[in-house]
């Protein structure tokens, strides 16, 4: 079970967290989770321009839901790197297992992430700033 309280650390069943020490994209495990099927074609696009900016930059990019479970597999440092285009509330307790494990979060401007941004990137503080690079390319 994964648990994190704010200011408290993230762990698994008891067990502390910590996301990954990698520090070169082109070794990062990464993913999004833009799974929901009544988008439309421009959400559509720029998700596919995304993904495939990412693929040329990163070792992988997994595409998939639940987003908490990726998510949760970036606090662990088993994936590197998450990033979602529309910021959906139900991923808050993810987020904070993230930041919790010690990893970056925030808006895809850079800005530390809140309950009302748009958007987020969720890292490995030694990907984080290649991430967004990538990113603001397709926003």
């Amino acid at each position: 079970m994964f648990t994190a309280t704010a200011g408290g650390g993230a762990f698994l069943n008891g067990s502390s967290l910590r996301v990954s020490a990698k520090a070169d994209l082109s070794l990062a495990l990464t993913g999004t989770g833009q799974g929901r099927p009544d988008r439309d074609p421009a959400h559509a696009g720029r998700v596919g321009a995304a993904v495939a900016a990412m693929m040329s930059n990163a070792l992988y990019v997994r595409a998939s839901v639940p987003v908490g479970q990726q998510l949760a597999q970036v606090a662990a440092g088993r994936m590197d790197l998450h990033w979602q285009f529309e910021n959906l509330r139900s991923h808050i307790a993810p987020l904070l297992l993230v930041r919790e494990a010690g990893g970056v979060v925030t808006d895809l401007d850079g800005k530390p992430w809140e309950i009302a941004s748009e958007n987020y990137l969720a890292a490995a503080p030694g990907l984080h700033a290649a991430g967004l690079e990538v990113l603001r390319a397709v926003r």
